[in-house]
C-alpha cells in the first residue's frame, strides 16, 4: 500500500528538518541562473533556499499538505518560488527548460531519461538518496526505491559527472547510507 503523504506531513513528518541539504549548499553555485526544479520537494527546505539565493525555484510535489507547509515556511527572497501539485513521475515541464534539477530522497529509475531531457545544455543535476544498505542501519524501506552501490553514478546518462560519493555519513544525529551525485548536461 502506498504511503499517505498528506497524513504523514500533517502528523509532523519532516517538521523538525530545517535548512537545505549539505550537498545543495556545496554545489548550488554550480547551477546556472534560471529555473531550478525540485522534484518531490517535500517540505520545501531546498526550494526555499534556492529562491532566497535568487533562483526561479519550482517545486513538484504530490502532497498538498507538504506544499501548504512549504508556502507557510517561505520567506520570499529575491528569486521566484512556485509549486506544482503533481505526481513527480509525470514531470509536467518542457524539455530543456531547467537550469538545474534537485532530487533528494526520491527514486524512480524509469524517469531518469526524462530528468536529463528536462535539463538545458549546461544545466546541473544534484541528487542524493539512500542505498539499499540503509535497511541494515535503521527501519526497513522498500528496496525498489533504494540504490545498489554504484548505481547512481550511471543512472543519468548523458551528464558529465562533477561529483560522486557514496557511503555512510551522519545527518541530524542519524547514520545514513547514501549516494550523492552532481552532473552537468553536455
Amino acid at each position: 500500500m502506498a504511503p499517505d503523504w498528506d497524513k504523514r506531513y500533517r502528523e509532523g513528518y519532516a517538521h523538525r528538518i530545517r535548512g537545505p541539504h549539505d550537498l545543495l549548499l556545496r554545489f548550488a553555485p554550480a547551477i546556472p541562473r534560471g529555473r531550478v526544479v525540485d522534484i518531490a520537494m517535500g517540505n520545501g527546505r531546498d526550494l526555499i533556499f534556492l529562491a532566497e539565493e535568487g533562483f526561479w525555484a519550482v517545486g513538484i510535489e504530490r502532497s498538498g499538505e507538504a506544499i501548504r507547509l512549504a508556502r507557510a515556511g517561505a520567506a520570499w527572497g529575491p528569486g521566484l518560488l512556485g509549486f506544482v501539485q503533481a505526481d513527480a513521475a509525470a514531470l509536467p515541464l518542457k524539455e530543456g527548460s531547467a537550469a538545474g534539477i534537485i532530487i533528494f530522497y526520491f527514486l524512480l529509475r524509469e524517469m531518469a531519461e526524462d530528468v536529463v531531457r528536462l535539463l538545458r545544455k549546461g544545466g546541473v543535476l544534484i541528487c542524493e538518496t539512500f542505498l539499499k544498505r540503509q535497511n541494515s542501519i535503521d527501519r526497513w524501506r522498500n528496496p525498489d526505491y533504494l540504490l545498489d552501490d554504484g548505481e547512481l553514478l550511471h543512472l543519468f546518462g548523458g551528464l558529465e559527472t562533477i561529483f560522486y560519493e557514496e557511503g555512510l555519513r551522519a545527518e541530524g544525529g542519524r547514520a545514513r547510507a547514501t549516494a550523492q551525485y552532481v552532473g552537468r548536461k553536455k
